[in-house]
């Protein structure tokens, strides 16, 4: 794939997540969430975080451990407001300078830029689900979109489970919308399985 084809891929993924965010009133922050244990505050103020810590990787700064908690926005935030304004910075991050050739530094790990910026669309892709289901919202990961990702998610899906952050795999049909059959592969129950 092509340095476009990530940005490409980036881009859908941030258009999935605003228009998942775009029907969330003060009322629906306590909604359940796929997300064992999280509300749909806590998985708000989670995405905020993760993708402060892409934008970081990315601006070409190191990420470590200490990070996540120094990047929560605090209780009282507009949490969908502080998500929108991070969905920014992560793209002018992504795209502030070439992704071809150039290595990100994550906890002690050197990674090709691409790979940062696959491994954030997957995780605004997956939540931006999550925020749907939350709210009831019928909204499935766009067929490219999840087409794309499923060629380069089994990696990050095993990487993953092995840190004990997706659940195991979930059966689905072989006749399985690209969408279902992402979600699956990351431990997420789609609509339709066998």
């Amino acid at each position: 794939m092509s340095e476009t084809d990530e940005l490409s891929v980036l881009a859908d993924a941030t258009r999935y997540l605003f228009q998942s965010i775009l029907s969330i009133g003060d009322a629906d922050l306590s909604l359940a969430t796929p997300c064992q244990d999280w509300d749909l505050l806590h998985l708000l103020r989670h995405i905020h975080t993760s993708l402060q810590q892409f934008t970081e990787i990315l601006a070409v700064r190191q990420a470590n451990a200490g990070a996540h908690d120094a990047t929560r926005p605090q209780p009282g935030t507009d949490a969908v407001a502080a998500l929108r304004s991070g969905i920014v910075d992560l793209l002018l991050a992504a795209t502030s300078l070439p992704t071809t050739c150039r290595w990100c530094e994550i906890w002690g790990r050197s990674l090709p830029a691409k790979i940062v910026v696959y491994v954030a669309a997957i995780e605004m892709v997956l939540h931006a689900w999550d925020i749907t289901q939350a709210c009831r919202t019928d909204r499935p990961i766009p067929a490219d979109l999840a087409s794309a990702l499923i060629g380069v998610a089994p990696p990050f899906a095993d990487a993953g489970r092995a840190e004990q952050l997706f659940a195991k795999p979930v059966d689905v049909s072989s006749m399985a919308t690209p969408s279902d059959q992402l979600l699956a592969l990351f431990g997420r129950q789609p609509r339709v399985s066998m």
